[in-house]
């Protein structure tokens, strides 16, 4: 400002760039930490024969995806622990931390022996990384989704909070890049022995980058604000079910469309390849692809919200793969590349609609004091339940020959999210954070 209180240009310019470094701050350190948890799911099918017991391939893929799921069962505990943290003390500090601990996962991963060498030590090794990144993610993402809506402009809170599922999208895409070019370029023998590895090692170096880069970041506006913060008890933990009932509800009823995202964003490749025997290679290129235009969707589809609310995304999404995913997941039992990428970019669209509008609904129906503990809880306990089984449950059906089951797991969850956005969930667009 002037000496007379005016607002300068060039105020206006340090105020825009920082708001610009907090949101590039928050979405590369989500980036980073998404990478590390993704390239695992990616790489599974290429080391499970190193880590795990067994000469039955799809049984080896089994326990190597169910140590995957392990990961999800963890994020409730880090969202137990630390969200209450992040309410009492800053979102700045807990984004910091998760991702110095996922970081340490991958270095774990890296270095963990094989089975041949150290018998059950080498899986245990392995779960027990998969630990350590499931409590940091279950910390992660609630704060990250509260510092960034917390530092945005009301009128275009979805678009600017959008970044966070905008670096969602490039991590897959980059962890897909980085598992594609080390199947592709490295020799069998050197991607088994050990070639595996080098992407884990790129996944700790990056949660080097992505401490320096959150150690400065402005704590937000709406915490500073807020004297009234929780007091750190039992209580606390629980406080957004205890008051908030129906706003954890639609958290848990919103995030079940994990199922969908992790079906299409982390397994589809692998599921085409068992049902229709689709090259791996075919499918991660094609998800390269994909996940591109995803990311390139997601923050237009944002602004959209911004203009005509938030709930007309949600339902649109769910209404969606009500109709389609049955056909589509049948298309994959004789599918090319082409139709395998039609599939997939199909439901990468209405995966889309409904990402883009997520972290803003769920920061939006909490108060400040208690923002992060309100979505952690419902949303971690969700993610475990049925994203993170996801990959297991399609390995399963397939093995059985079931694969119709999926698409009625899918289809469920979808007519139970329809009716709760039509008569449970509020429209929340443009509402000021306390």
């Amino acid at each position: 400002m002037s000496a007379r209180g005016d607002i300068t240009v060039e105020g206006l310019d340090r105020s825009h760039d920082a708001n610009r470094s907090t949101i590039v701050a928050g979405a590369v350190g989500h980036f980073i930490e998404w990478y590390d948890w993704t390239i695992y799911g990616l790489l599974a099918g290429v080391f499970a024969v190193q880590m795990f017991p067994g000469h039955d391939p799809i049984v080896t893929l089994l326990a190597a995806y169910g140590t995957f799921a392990a990961g999800f069962l963890m994020r409730p505990v880090g969202s137990f622990v630390l969200s209450p943290l992040a309410d009492r003390y800053g979102r700045r500090g807990i984004l910091a931390l998760t991702i110095v601990l996922a970081g340490i996962g991958s270095l774990m991963i890296g270095f963990a022996p094989t089975y041949e060498q150290v018998g059950i030590l080498a899986p245990i090794i392995l779960l027990a990384a998969r630990l350590l990144q499931g409590f940091a993610t279950g910390g992660e993402y609630q704060t990250a989704a509260a510092f960034l809506n917390e530092h945005a402009a009301p009128e275009r809170r979805a678009f600017a909070a959008s970044s966070q599922m905008v670096s969602t999208g490039l991590a897959i895409l980059f962890a897909m890049g980085v598992a594609a070019a080390t199947t592709k370029l490295l020799p069998q023998d050197i991607l088994q022995s050990w070639g595996w590895r080098l992407p884990f090692f790129l996944g700790a170096a990056l949660s080097l980058y992505g401490v320096w880069l959150r150690r400065a970041i402005p704590e937000t506006p709406a915490f500073e604000a807020k004297a009234n913060r929780e007091p750190l008890t039992l209580r606390s933990v629980f406080a957004g079910f205890i008051e908030h009932p129906k706003e954890s509800l639609i958290v848990v009823v919103i995030q079940a469309s994990g199922v969908q995202f992790y079906l299409w964003m982390i397994f589809l490749a692998s599921y085409a390849n068992l049902s229709g025997g689709l090259p791996i290679s075919e499918g991660l290129f094609a998800g390269m692809i994909s996940l591109a235009f995803y990311t390139v969707i997601v923050s237009p589809l944002a602004a959209l919200s911004d203009r005509i609310g938030r709930k007309p995304m949600l339902i649109a999404s769910a209404a969606g793969f009500l109709i389609l995913v049955y056909p589509l997941l049948q298309m994959l039992k004789s599918a090319d590349f082409t139709t395998f990428l039609l599939v997939q970019m199909t439901g990468v669209f209405f995966i889309a609609m409904n990402n883009s509008v997520i972290g803003t609904v769920f920061s939006e129906i909490f108060p400040t004091r208690l923002r992060a503990t309100g979505i952690g809880l419902p949303y971690a306990i969700c993610v475990a339940v049925f994203g993170g089984t996801s990959p297991l449950i399609a390995t399963y059906f397939l093995k059985n020959g079931q694969d119709h089951f999926i698409a009625y797991y899918v289809m469920l969850i979808c007519l139970i999210s329809i009716l709760v956005h039509l008569f449970v969930t509020p429209e929340t667009k443009g509402k000021v954070l306390d």
